[in-house]
């Protein structure tokens, strides 16, 4: 109320009207005046008043009706009542109807201002306790804003959290929590922790962030592994809340991440590492004995021994280049990395000439290819260099694992929306047990007939990554001693 008080004078007597104005505005008080109730309503509609006084008494509108209109414009009008019946009824009556007081005529100007003092005061205490209610409402509001912004935030997060109180007990907690702990009773906020959570690894972390021995650290982090059914290795990370200004604990935040995937990455990677290492150490080890032998003059004088040492050093080269190779593919896919030119293909070229080119390591076996190819394919989307590497390690691991006079039988015909590719040979086989372990990397079936047989252990996964880029499925049939066969389902291109 920094700007200049205005009052609003009704009474029908000119002379109360008058007297009214002059000790009013003496006062410093900005004074209006009207001569019954309806005028005295049309000036409180086009202009702001703080107070009102009005004669109950008056031709056209009385007191009565016009304080009645004027709390549904302004409740907060401060109306002081004058009148000639100065009796308790009136009194009583006026005040029902919104007045704050009223004065008995006659008055003298003493009376008139001690009332209006007291009423221009109630209109400030008035408008300052709506002014602090409505501030009180918007901080509430502020608070609701906040709080649920910060529900919204953590349910939304993939890592669990828990807020715990110094109490022990359980304030805040979001879903991923919930799936983390595989927690299937309601929770309730005021609980106690060790009443929600059974696992005693997490209670025991949750337990030394808050014990004295702990008061030095801001965080404590330590990985637990859940037991079945939903086993599961948690990196938990507990962080003590403080006051700022006391110093003084006042609870604890938890937050869990599901770290059992980069753990068995972890485990794959060092797996990949020893197998790695195991790989290229046998044909390098072997190269340089043969150079070693050769320079040293170990080997003798004979051409003969210098050509087959070479020629072997030259195996054992080429084997080496042929696992960098599919270490090379194999991270490219694995990264989803390599750049495929997709296109309409009819691979039955790809496939005659796959097994042309590879004929030639069979001559040593005696081994008889039989193609059942036909000319021309269904068309298929895909990258022709893929393809050839496809059919290249499923036809040589046909060739390589089979026996002496054996057969390599490659096929391929349409079926609805695949196109069926067979290769098969009549091999030494794999072992029921060992069939689902042949497509991971660097797996190789061991038994003596492979005991000399080279190879990278990278091809067959090789093989799945590229049917499976290709939108396409892989089978495989076994029986031991008599053969394996691969089965390429690829899907045929749909005519538009």
């Amino acid at each position: 109320m920094d700007e200049q008080i205005r009052i609003l004078v009704v009474d029908d007597e000119k002379g109360i009207r008058e007297g009214c104005r002059r000790i009013l505005a003496g006062e410093g008080y900005a004074v209006d005046v009207a001569e019954n109730g309806k005028a005295g309503l049309e000036l409180v509609k086009s202009q702001h008043y703080d107070l009102i006084v009005v004669d109950l008494m008056m031709p056209v509108m009385g007191g009565i009706d016009m304080m009645g209109h004027v709390r549904d414009i302004d409740p907060d009008i401060i109306m002081i009542v004058i009148t000639g019946f100065a009796t308790i009824e009136t009194a009583v009556e006026a005040i029902k109807h919104g007045a704050y007081d009223y004065i008995p005529k006659p008055f003298t100007p003493d009376n008139l201002i001690a009332v209006i003092n007291r009423g221009i005061e109630t209109r400030r205490l008035r408008l300052q306790t709506k002014r602090l209610m409505e501030e009180r409402d918007q901080k509430l509001l502020e608070i609701a804003n906040e709080k649920s912004k910060m529900h919204a935030i953590i349910n939304s997060m993939a890592d669990g959290v828990l807020v715990i109180n110094r109490e022990s007990q359980l304030v805040l907690w979001n879903p991923a929590a919930i799936r983390m702990l595989n927690l299937n009773e309601q929770l309730e906020s005021g609980r106690q922790i060790s009443e929600i959570i059974q696992n005693e690894d997490l209670i025991r972390v949750i337990k030394k962030a808050c014990s004295p021995e702990a008061s030095n650290y801001t965080s404590i982090t330590e990985e637990i592994d859940l037991p079945a059914p939903e086993s599961k290795t948690i990196m938990v990370n507990v962080s003590v809340i403080r006051d700022d200004e006391s110093g003084q604990d006042l609870g604890l935040v938890a937050t869990l991440r599901d770290i059992t995937r980069l753990k068995e990455l972890d485990k794959l990677k060092s797996q990949f590492v020893a197998m790695v290492t195991h790989e290229l150490r046998a044909p390098v080890s072997a190269i340089e004995g043969y150079l070693t032998a050769f320079l040293t003059g170990a080997a003798g004088s004979d051409p003969q021994m210098y050509r087959q040492m070479m020629e072997r050093a030259r195996q054992r080269a080429r084997s080496l280049l042929e696992l960098i190779n599919d270490l090379l593919q194999f991270s490219k896919l694995e990264a989803k990395s390599a750049v495929r030119k997709k296109e309409p293909l009819d691979i039955s070229g790809i496939i005659k000439n796959t097994v042309e080119l590879l004929k030639g390591q069979g001559e040593s076996k005696d081994l008889m290819f039989e193609v059942d190819v036909p000319d021309s394919l269904p068309l298929v989307e895909a990258d022709r260099t893929e393809m050839e590497q496809l059919f290249t390690n499923l036809i040589s691991n046909a060739i390589k694992y089979n026996v002496k006079n054996g057969k390599v039988m490659v096929s391929a015909k349409p079926n609805k929306h695949f196109l069926n590719i067979k290769v098969a040979d009549t091999g030494i086989g794999i072992e029921a047990d060992c069939l689902p372990c042949i497509f991971d990397e660097f797996y190789r079936v061991s038994c003596p007939e492979t005991r000399y047989t080279t190879g990278t252990g990278l091809g067959l996964s090789i093989v799945k990554k590229i049917v499976e880029s290709h939108f396409g499925r892989i089978d495989v049939e076994s029986t031991p001693k008599k053969g394996t066969t691969f089965t390429v389902k690829l899907p045929i291109k749909q005519k538009k």
